[in-house]
């Protein structure tokens, strides 16, 4: 299929395009890398009256002070040694080479698959997302991001700036399964210190407070442990997966981070 119609701009600085969001709200779309909103597009799943590609806006690519530009690619992160363990090793999961290179941080983040690294790495480190319309400025916290499927706090005339990452302490682990290399996770897991969060499982990244409170109780690993997180899971089936499939995986894969992060 091809996209419906719609108009192009391509504004050189953030006034300008924050202008865009503020003039056409909900009909606007804002482009990064393009990953995602491009095949939705095709598809016509999205149908945007204008898109607004950020490509030129100056500022937001890079790493300063621990803070991650939203149009950041994926490969330009593969070469910073100060990012946390735990997203230095989600990071090949992330589609194949030629989409990290075009696809940003930012973009997943606002895509917000619940099978994308991204916003489970946000949830797991505790980010706060800093976004900025015509109105202002606010800080997001991760866990207030992620309202559904797909769907995020945003407002439409919002643009997601930089993503903030506080330092990580304590080991980590991360592992997720997927149908083929490049994939969309089936089901995953990740741990940091004493938090876990599970993902792929079902409509948003889910942290797993029961699991978190075993463990700073001095709970170890093994069947309890296991249960536990199968118990905790929230999870949907589809015709990747059933939802009993990703109870069952996401624990075995919850045992195995902890452990990793554990060592």
């Amino acid at each position: 299929m091809k996209s419906a119609p719609f108009a192009y701009r391509r504004p050189e600085s953030l006034e300008e395009a924050l202008d865009l969001l503020a003039e056409h709200g909900e009909e606007a779309k804002p482009l990064a890398g393009g990953q995602s909103l491009i095949p939705l597009l095709a598809m016509r799943l999205a149908q945007p009256a204008l898109l607004v590609d950020l490509e030129r806006v100056p500022g937001l690519k890079g790493i300063r002070e621990g803070r991650i530009g939203a149009m950041t690619s994926q490969a330009r992160l593969a070469s910073e040694a100060a990012l946390p363990g735990v997203v230095k090793t989600a990071l090949p999961h992330i589609g194949h080479f030629q989409i990290r290179t075009r696809g940003t941080v930012g973009g997943s983040l606002c895509h917000a698959d619940p099978a994308a690294e991204w916003p489970a790495l946000a949830l797991l480190l505790g980010a706060v997302l800093h976004v900025r319309s015509r109105r202002g400025r606010r800080e997001v916290n991760a866990d207030e991001f992620f309202v559904g499927p797909l769907t995020t706090s945003l407002e439409p005339d919002e643009l997601l700036l930089e993503v903030e990452l506080p330092a990580a302490a304590g080991g980590f682990g991360f592992a997720e399964v997927e149908r083929r290399s490049g994939d969309f996770a089936l089901v995953g897991a990740a741990a940091q210190g004493g938090a876990v969060v599970v993902f792929g499982t079902g409509a948003r990244p889910q942290r797993l407070v029961g699991v978190e409170a075993h463990l700073a109780a001095g709970g170890a690993t093994g069947p309890e442990l296991r249960a536990l997180a199968e118990h905790e899971i929230e999870a949907t089936g589809d015709i990747h997966a059933s939802a009993a499939y990703r109870r069952s995986v996401g624990a075995a894969l919850v045992e195995r981070v902890v452990a990793e992060a554990q060592a």
